[in-house]
């Protein structure tokens, strides 16, 4: 006997619950993401260029297209068949907490008696595939939360059959036959069997079908890719499907625009849009401007490289180089600039990608908006009024319009660990041409999700450093297949000339001596960048010295106007200057010191810290940079295996005058020894689970958590009504300091403001009277 068809069965809150529009109800949200999916990826005989994409970067063939679209059409068409009950439908009217997610029951309903069979018995349909990435389209799917209650005081609910068989009438259209038909003897379905179908023993079942479809999936590489090339697509499916008929975008119109094959890169793109003008800044800015024999011999290199070169030698103009060539080779629709922190990604994009036409270009980091605000306030700046703006209410998919990015590596490879909004960007990174800057900085985490993505996946990748681990880069050849350049035995004169230059005079210090070397230098009227390893010896020798102060625990807007008080200090022919720091000077500081003075830290690190002195000088000219090193009071925050090597490297340094080629030869010699253990990266090792928030792309330091100040948070609070920006506000607090208010959520923590000072950022204890 059949359930009563409701008047209504809801797959997102009614704006009016009077007056329920077609996209708010579940067979009006499954039909707009069918149709999103068909305008995605093709119809049955007729793939869009996407489509292909898509499969090459998955690294299934071409001939798998049918496959794939008859597995992926059939997973969105079900993807929400879980809404039609009880539960859902009273958490959207009333509030009410669900029994079950509404995914994990959609899986067990295509494991239900004749639903069941009907799937299984589809032509070129892998039914378990099916179930398992319904389970998963919304990243919350696991071996231990499968089917998980939700409700402590509730343990029934009853099926909308109706709604059940409405959608698999979809399902069954779209595929070409018939939807399976079943009576139904009883609605009410509980997860302790009294009164009611117990659906425990088919929440056992369903989980024990995707655990072993787990273990088959490891022995068949061409069905893991399948299912990874298949979930991903749900959920892209389901997202537009969502978020464009929210915001009343025209579904065929909007998609076009995002995939046409009119939007496909060229190398004259690249060439006209973004080198051409910045070679002509740089060329108004120092006077003149020749292409070296390294940055022009860089467009010849293949799809995958490791290209290796000083600091301030070009290795940037050398990447867009590649890029241009390559485009040319394999036309692609986007490019991904992907940098380690925000601060390198804005550089990037001021410098590079802003140059593109302002409808294509975007700077991608968790702090964007408040970025952008003032970039080019000059109006002879030809990008002057630019808008690099997008609709905050479509989230990821806004940024499906735009072409060449200066992003953050975690935007796009967040997805390596499940992260949904990096997930919705894979349509941009399939049919992209790649460059990862700065790879020397990453973790563990990161660089094993490095290696990871360019071994699963397919789309062009240049990875681009100053110095690596000899370790580091015999994986990224023998395991990711990269072409190191220049190669062994290749030389360029002027890359050569650079790196044979004797750049820097070492000299081993004792701590106590090292104000008296800074103050030493400042009389003589130098630039001097003193490097510590602690906020808080930075913040106390910042103060004792009337320095200029810079880390990582500023407010937004503070950090910002601190990093652009230093790079502004160091400007060739500017007054002496002694700017102390931590190691996020690193990457982020862009500037030229005559003299650094460091703690000791990593090979890795001592090396990029010297890199920020005496970085512009060219052969000839004969000067020295004078570098200082000495011990600190403790090893923190370095672990014993992070300054493996180190002591040596220092004692090789003493006392001797050295250039960056000796320096990549000590680094060789003593830097980092062996493979590391690869990091779990759950996208490709969880088979068909798929949990957001397990694990992250880098390695787990949660020593601070994005705080308001106290006294910030009625600005806070009149930021969030006006709908603006609030990112400047936020600043890093250290756990011990930092408190939760629910006014907040879960996003952030109050900080105490009698710890802050605009100048000198969060201190451990309360500051009175700092002059």
């Amino acid at each position: 006997m059949s359930t009563p068809r409701p008047a209504v069965l809801l797959a997102k809150k009614p704006r009016e619950r009077r007056d329920v529009r077609p996209e708010e109800t579940l067979a009006g949200h499954t039909g707009k993401a069918v149709e999103c999916f068909v305008r995605i990826f093709g119809e049955a005989e007729e793939p869009t260029r996407l489509a292909m994409c898509w499969l090459s970067f998955f690294r299934l063939p071409a001939g798998r297209y049918s496959e794939f679209r008859r597995n992926a059409f059939l997973a969105v068409a079900l993807h929400d068949m879980g809404k039609a009950n009880s539960g859902f439908q009273g958490m959207l009217l009333k509030g009410s907490p669900q029994i079950l997610w509404h995914d994990h029951l959609g899986s067990m309903l295509l494991g239900w008696e004749k639903v069941g069979r009907w799937l299984d018995g589809l032509s070129g349909i892998d039914g378990d595939l099916v179930r398992s990435a319904v389970a998963a389209h919304h990243l919350r799917s696991s071996y231990e939360t499968f089917g998980e209650r939700l409700d402590a005081d509730r343990d029934a609910f009853e099926v909308a059959w109706a709604g059940v068989q409405d959608v698999l009438e979809v399902a069954a259209r779209g595929l070409g036959v018939a939807a399976p038909a079943f009576d139904v003897s009883d609605a009410r379905w509980t997860l302790s069997g009294s009164r009611g179908f117990d659906c425990s023993p088919l929440r056992e079942a369903t989980r024990g079908t995707i655990r072993k479809l787990r273990r088959a999936l490891e022995k068949d590489e061409g069905r893991r890719r399948l299912l990874w090339a298949v979930r991903s697509a749900v959920i892209l499916a389901d997202s537009a499907g969502s978020g464009l008929v929210r915001e009343g975008h025209d579904l065929e119109g909007w998609l076009d625009e995002a995939f046409s094959p009119r939007l496909v890169l060229d190398g004259a793109y690249v060439e006209r849009e973004v080198i051409e003008p910045r070679v002509q800044q740089i060329r108004e800015k120092k006077g003149s401007f020749d292409w070296s024999g390294f940055q022009l011999a860089a467009a010849a290199l293949p799809p995958r490289a490791l290209l290796l070169a000083p600091c301030g030698s070009g290795k940037t103009l050398a990447a867009w180089c590649w890029i241009r060539a390559q485009l040319d080779q394999r036309p692609s629709s986007r490019i991904l600039f992907l940098y380690p922190t925000r601060a390198t990604a804005t550089e990037g994009f001021r410098d590079y990608v802003s140059w593109a036409p302002d409808a294509d270009a975007r700077l991608l980091t968790g702090t964007a908006a408040y970025e952008l605000e003032g970039m080019f306030e000059n109006p002879e700046d030809p990008r002057f009024g630019k808008d690099f703006t997008d609709e905050d209410r479509l989230f990821a998919l806004a940024f499906w319009h735009r072409r060449v990015f200066s992003a953050t590596v975690d935007q796009f490879f967040g997805f390596l660990q499940h992260v949904y909004k990096s997930t919705c960007l894979l349509p941009l990174l399939a049919d992209s041409v790649v460059v990862v800057d700065e790879v020397h900085s990453f973790d563990r985490s990161l660089f094993s999700a490095l290696k990871g993505f360019l071994q699963a996946f397919d789309v062009p990748a240049l990875c681009m450093t100053a110095s690596l681990p000899a370790n580091r880069r015999a994986e990224l050849v023998e395991a990711c297949g990269l072409t190191v350049f220049p190669a062994d035995g290749q030389t360029f004169p002027d890359l050569a000339a650079k790196a044979r230059m004797l750049r820097y005079r070492t000299r081993r210090i004792d701590r106590d001596d090292a104000a008296m070397f800074a103050q030493k230098a400042l009389d003589q009227g130098k630039r001097v960048l003193w490097v510590v390893n602690k906020v808080s010896r930075c913040q106390q020798l910042a103060l004792a010295h009337r320095a200029l102060c810079y880390h990582s625990r500023f407010r937004l807007h503070d950090r910002k106007a601190r990093h652009r008080d230093v790079v502004d200090a160091f400007q060739e022919g500017g007054a002496p200057v002694l700017a102390v720091t931590t190691q996020v000077c690193e990457m982020s500081l862009d500037l030229d010191a005559h003299v650094l003075i460091t703690e000791d830290a990593p090979v890795t690190s001592l090396i990029q810290r010297m890199g920020r002195c005496n970085r512009h000088t060219e052969p000839g000219w004969g000067l020295l940079g004078e570098v200082f090193l000495y011990e600190p009071e403790d090893s923190n925050p370095y672990s014993p295996e992070d300054l493996a090597g180190q002591a040596e490297f220092m004692a090789a340094l003493d006392g001797h005058c050295v250039s960056q080629e000796d320096l990549e030869k000590l680094l060789e010699e003593h830097g980092p020894k062996g493979v590391q253990p690869n990091a779990y990266t759950a996208f490709l090792q969880s088979g068909p689970w798929a949990l957001s928030g397990e694990e992250r792309l880098r390695d787990a330091l949660d020593h601070t958590v994005p705080s308001i100040l106290k006294d910030d948070l009625s600005e806070y609070f009149a930021l969030r009504r006006a709908k603006e920006p609030i990112d400047g506000l936020v600043v890093p607090a250290p756990r011990r300091l930092a408190r939760p208010d629910s006014r907040l959520g879960r996003l952030y923590h109050v900080a105490p403001s009698e710890h802050y000072d605009t100048r000198y950022g969060l201190f451990d204890s309360p500051q009175v009277g700092i002059l």
